[in-house]
């Protein structure tokens, strides 16, 4: 899993005003598409060279995105509290795209697995339409209060049973042909059932402001190929991460997991992404500064999704001489993304082995 280092220092938040906002805190925590899986994968299964997950067949499948629980957390400072371990949310939204010709339908449901050892479900709320981007709120803002999608049947537990501590969290997802999942999100309530902060929309948010940066890690076992349908077979994922065995060079993408926000979005910024790889042809200490362009080693860039569904990138990382490490150069701001990670083009036989990025994180909100 990703490992997350949360340096915030939460402390002289909490000794603010507690009539400010007083109830709205919560995790804001999200996951790319590159983090889903299909419930029944298939040979020509791929995602996208920008990480989103893609449904290129003729039929409907379903598809599981877990949403990565870990980047909640507690104080120990003068105003002490334990990180809650409960499914009580603010908002959950996918975002999807449909791509070409036809009105098709995408529907999702949270399933909370709860320490009682039931599953716990809300209903399923669908969008029907054309080409383009949209998003699902599988749990939403009901009179200033979060609420998951309730209904008939399994759609009435997950609400009820919010405040059981959650063993995992994920949506499922029935995703139509030429169709792809792109992002997803959860405001998961940090001291209080029903955190709310207005009734409304929960992406028009007020833009929070942020000082401080963490840097994140991700594992190459999370990257997979990406683009043609032919590059899963030639990737093998194991415990030094993920190598191209084919023939020719595959793209290879790796989401990172950002760490949660402070109940608010933020204009989010990335630097010091590096890149890790070895190779398994060439284990000398040569590692010529030509290698990316003579394509003997990855190439590598910085991808992420906007809310429209826009994909957006760097230019090729660069190469550290010496050793076998890319390194972005600058900053680049990335704002309010709905997933980011590294796509790299990586020639036969080469592992990349993970990622290292430093990320804003939003500071810490007030309220209680």
């Amino acid at each position: 899993m990703k490992k997350i280092t949360i340096v915030a220092l939460v402390a002289a938040a909490l000794s603010l005003s507690h009539s400010a906002l007083a109830t709205h805190k919560a995790w804001l925590m999200k996951n790319g598409g590159a983090e889903c899986t299909f419930a029944y994968p298939e040979a020509t299964d791929r995602m996208d060279s920008s990480g989103a997950i893609y449904n290129s067949g003729t039929s409907e499948r379903d598809v599981i995105c877990p949403i990565a629980l870990s980047g909640r957390w507690g104080s120990n400072g003068t105003t002490a509290f334990n990180a809650k371990r409960w499914g009580d949310a603010l908002s959950a939204i996918v975002y999807f795209d449909r791509r070409g010709a036809g009105t098709r339908t995408v529907s999702c449901y949270a399933a909370m697995r709860a320490s009682d050892s039931f599953v716990y479900y809300s209903a399923s709320v669908s969008n029907t339409g054309g080409s383009g981007v949209g998003r699902l709120d599988v749990a939403g803002s009901t009179s200033g209060g979060g609420q998951w999608a309730g209904g008939t049947g399994n759609g009435t537990t997950l609400e009820a049973q919010e405040d059981t501590v959650v063993k995992g969290l994920e949506f499922v997802c029935s995703v139509p042909e030429r169709t792809a999942i792109l992002g997803y999100k959860a405001k998961l309530c940090q001291l209080t059932g029903d955190c709310t902060h207005g009734s409304g929309d929960p992406e028009d948010d007020t833009t929070i402001s942020t000082s401080g940066w963490n840097y994140v890690q991700t594992s190459g076992i999370e990257c997979s190929a990406a683009g043609t349908e032919g590059a899963i077979a030639s990737v093998y994922r194991h415990g030094y991460g993920a190598t191209n065995l084919g023939s020719s060079p595959v793209d290879i993408f790796c989401p990172i997991a950002p760490p949660s926000d402070d109940s608010r979005e933020h204009n989010r910024s990335v630097t010091d992404t590096t890149v890790y790889y070895s190779d398994l042809y060439n284990t000398s200490s040569s590692n010529l500064n030509s290698c990316v362009g003579g394509a003997t080693c990855p190439s590598c860039r910085l991808m992420w999704y906007d809310r429209d569904g826009i994909m957006q990138d760097t230019g090729a990382l660069s190469k550290i001489a010496g050793v076998r490490k890319l390194h972005q150069a600058g900053t680049e701001l990335i704002g309010k993304e709905l997933q980011f990670g590294v796509m790299c083009r990586t020639p036969p036989g080469l592992t990349i082995e993970g990622i290292t990025s430093l990320v804003t994180v939003s500071d810490i909100s007030g309220g209680i």
